[in-house]
């Protein structure tokens, strides 16, 4: 996948890659110049701190090897005495080389192969005293120490041309020529050494020693004849001079004499090659003062081009950088203008329009989206920002008509929910009709279960019109106990006999309110249902806060992952609009709509069971008058709605929460359990202990016929005498939907459990021990009037 960037990263990319090349080559000119420069520095340094105090130790060293040799003859203390004092002055002239070249200034400056080179002098050096030891000795000939001396003298030379002389060739061609010279000089000093050792003995020179003296002589006049050749006229006169002198030609004469065998006079040798060492070493010292004095402009030379070539690269790269800059970061700001026009269409100007839309305005989409404003002078820029004044329009105008779409659309589910809910409301008012004619239990039991799924069929209806936008459409005048909504609430979820509501202090809802508070409350209790154990118990509770009424609706199910459940908790705090794309959370859909709408919070958070608790918080403002006190029930009458004590309420048996009030103004409210004006039958276990269940009595035949748990159907008031509370609902006159003989067998019972509870007030648990009794005995009554053949009234 390609990795995104910024546009002015790409453009700092566009414009760095031509100016990195740009100062790779100003960094290799400078390099080449400069390093001219800095190779004319460190070989100047190098020979003043090595080569000059090598030059002194060899100059040394030569004249150490001509004492030596006659010492060796003699063996008399004179020859000794001058040979210590030499000895001394080489160990001076190797102690200023060893302190001189381990400064850091020449170490750190060195070549691999020019510290190879050092390496190996300074090891050669060091083995002079070990040569010593064998001279005092006397057990080494001429030959061996010619060459025991000749190994420092090579060693400096390796060193000297392993140094640069700059990318100049003439002075490196001058530097070659006069180090040939100084090297002949050498084999100069050697031929001396050897020749003076034989001729001290008043003997020519033997086979070997011959041969070795011829190899120095070639050596000698075969360098000093290349380096006379190569070096320029202002540096050869005082080199010629001496190679043309008669001391060269005296010199000369005895060397061919020796070479022929013969032998010179030892103290003339000595003499003429003496003064012709000393004319040899003032010639090069010359030659090499005149080297240096021409080297000079050349070095000055290099340092300006290296300058110069420095100082025009690096105001070349400068000018680049702040042309690039320049171009670059106004490039960049009028592609930032551009694409924050964007950001503000995308972001602020079309979700605007679309809220706008959503709340019916109208809005005219020329006005809505200007023309954007060019920045800079790109043309390119300028296409793009019209490219983009087409694009909003369009997108303006497709979001404009995407609204009105989307209104269409939702007109035309409300309608087709509404028209749902009417041909429900006559299908619970038929099935109302038929449960008061029904004599047989088994049919009212199967009518009672159709009235419930209508029930839930009613509300589904109510979901599609609250998602699309609408209300629920029915309306209570008055205000209704909170309790009593829930229990409306639970009797439209389909597995309602495993809710149990536990008794709640007195809080209503405002009429206006009911409807969409219960709807809220049952998506909620059914979600309960679905995600837990079918036998587990999905329990609710509820209490005035100093905020509002808290209910508590927990069920005991696997429960939720963190991560959803905040998930969860985001969507219901701030619901996204509905998108009819997503058909598997409708529930949640509906809970988070309505609670935006009357501004009830609504949180998940764990249960201690394991499942999931949810806490609905009521708003102090939606919450009606508190609930007045209960009026006392008649003979006959009805009893409290639960049982004495803190026992819960729990919903059983066929339900049927259904209603013939429609919008506002309708016959009454309907689905709140414990009101018959409104359709709500009494909550289980409110009447007499056959109510238990929502379980009837059993007949003179010992049948028993079901009574729902809740009722809705307003066409069923004509056989209530309902007893209602002062400012809420009405409550369910027991017995008075019975056939006579059910009412009369039921009287008995009632009138018998009215004395037991005279005679003894009984705890919540032994109360339901003995309805559970009772229940127990009816069953098996109804079992054996079965077996007996008997039928039910």
């Amino acid at each position: 996948m390609a990795s995104s960037r910024s546009i002015r990263f790409k453009l700092s990319v566009l414009l760095v890659t031509p100016l990195a090349s740009l100062v790779a080559l100003w960094g290799f000119g400078a390099v080449v110049t400069v390093g001219d420069s800095v190779g004319l520095l460190n070989a100047g340094t190098l020979h003043e701190t090595v080569a000059e105090p090598a030059d002194d130790l060899v100059l040394a060293l030569q004249r150490e090897h001509l004492l030596s040799t006659e010492y060796i003859v003699t063996r008399s203390a004179a020859d000794r005495a001058g040979l210590d004092a030499q000895r001394m002055i080489t160990d001076q002239a190797r102690a200023r080389l060893r302190t001189e070249s381990a400064v850091e200034a020449a170490q750190s400056i060195m070549s691999p192969r020019t510290r190879a080179h050092y390496e190996e002098m300074m090891a050669r050096a060091g083995r002079i005293d070990e040569l010593r030891g064998r001279i005092d000795q006397g057990r080494i000939g001429f030959i061996t120490l010619s060459r025991e001396f000749g190994l420092v003298p090579d060693a400096v030379q390796h060193f000297g041309n392993s140094l640069g002389s700059g990318d100049d060739p003439e002075i490196y061609q001058q530097a070659r020529a006069l180090a040939a010279i100084d090297q002949a000089k050498d084999f100069l000093s050697r031929e001396r050494a050897l020749a003076a050792g034989a001729l001290a003995l008043d003997r020519p020179l033997s086979s070997g020693e011959l041969s070795l003296f011829t190899q120095l002589s070639a050596k000698r006049v075969h360098l000093l004849e290349q380096g006379l050749a190569e070096l320029g006229p202002d540096l050869r006169g005082s080199v010629a001079e001496a190679a043309s002198s008669p001391l060269y030609e005296r010199f000369s004469t005895m060397e061919k004499r020796l070479l022929t065998g013969a032998t010179v006079s030892g103290v003339d040798w000595r003499s003429a090659t003496d003064r012709l060492d000393a004319a040899f070493q003032i010639a090069v010292t010359r030659a090499g003062a005149a080297l240096a004095d021409k080297a000079g402009p050349a070095v000055t030379a290099t340092y300006v081009r290296a300058g110069i070539a420095g100082a025009l690269g690096l105001v070349a790269v400068i000018v680049s950088l702040a042309v690039s800059y320049r171009v670059g970061r106004g490039l960049t700001r009028e592609l930032a203008g551009l694409r924050r026009a964007a950001t503000d269409l995308a972001e602020v100007r079309i979700p605007d329009v679309m809220e706008r839309l959503r709340r019916g305005e109208r809005v005219d989409a020329a006005a809505e989206a200007p023309p954007l404003e060019a920045l800079g002078s790109t043309s390119e820029v300028h296409a793009v920002a019209a490219a983009f004044d087409s694009v909003q329009h369009r997108a303006l105008d497709a979001a404009v008509e995407q609204a009105r779409l989307r209104e269409g659309v939702a007109h035309a589910f409300r309608n087709l929910a509404r028209r749902k809910q009417g041909l429900l409301q006559r299908q619970l008012k038929l099935l109302d009709g038929m449960q008061q004619q029904a004599e047989d239990p088994e049919t009212l039991e199967k009518l009672f279960t159709l009235d419930h799924l209508t029930t839930r069929m009613r509300r589904h209806a109510e979901g599609l019109v609250i998602l699309s936008g609408g209300a629920a459409g029915r309306r209570w005048r008055s205000a209704v106990p909170m309790e009593d909504v829930l229990r409306g609430a639970a009797a439209q979820v389909e597995d309602y006999a495993r809710v149990r509501i536990y008794p709640m202090p007195g809080g209503t809802l405002p009429g206006d309110a009911v409807a969409d508070m219960m709807h809220l409350f049952a998506e909620i209790i059914e979600n309960a249902t679905v995600f837990s154990p079918p036998g587990g118990e999905v329990s609710i509770r509820g209490r005035l806060v100093p905020r509002g009424f808290a209910v508590e609706i927990e069920d005991r199910g696997l429960g939720l992952t963190e991560e959803r459940r905040d998930a969860i908790n985001a969507r219901l705090a701030s619901p996204p609009e509905f998108d009819p794309a997503e058909t598997d959370r409708l529930g949640f859909a509906v809970v988070g709509l309505l609670a935006a709408r009357y501004g009830v919070g609504v949180t998940l958070r764990p249960s201690p069971y394991g499942g999931t608790a949810v806490t609905v918080l009521v708003p102090e403002s939606l919450l009606g008058a508190p609930e007045p006190a209960a009026v006392p029930a008649a003979p006959g009458s009805s009893a409290p709605s639960a049982f004495p004590g803190s026992d819960p309420i729990r919903l059983v048996g066929a339900v049927g929460t259904s209603a013939s009030a429609g919008p506002s103004g309708a016959s009454g409210p309907t689905a709140v359990a414990g009101a018959p004006a409104d359709g709500t039958g009494a909550p289980a276990g409110a009447g007499a202990p056959a109510g238990v269940g929502g379980t009837g009595a059993p007949g003179p035949a010992g049948e028993a016929v079901r009574v729902p748990a809740a009722r809705a159907h307003a066409a069923m008031d004509a056989r209530r005498t309902p007893q209602r509370r002062s400012g809420g609902l009405p409550r369910r006159v027991r017995q008075a939907n019975l056939t006579p003989q059910l009412r009369q067998e039921t009287e008995a019972v009632a009138e018998t459990e009215t004395r037991v509870t005279e005679v003894e007030e009984r705890s919540p648990e032994e109360a339901r021990a003995l309805l559970n009794s009772l229940q127990a005995g009816w069953r098996r009554g109804r079992s054996e009037s079965e077996h007996n053949g008997g039928e039910g009234a």
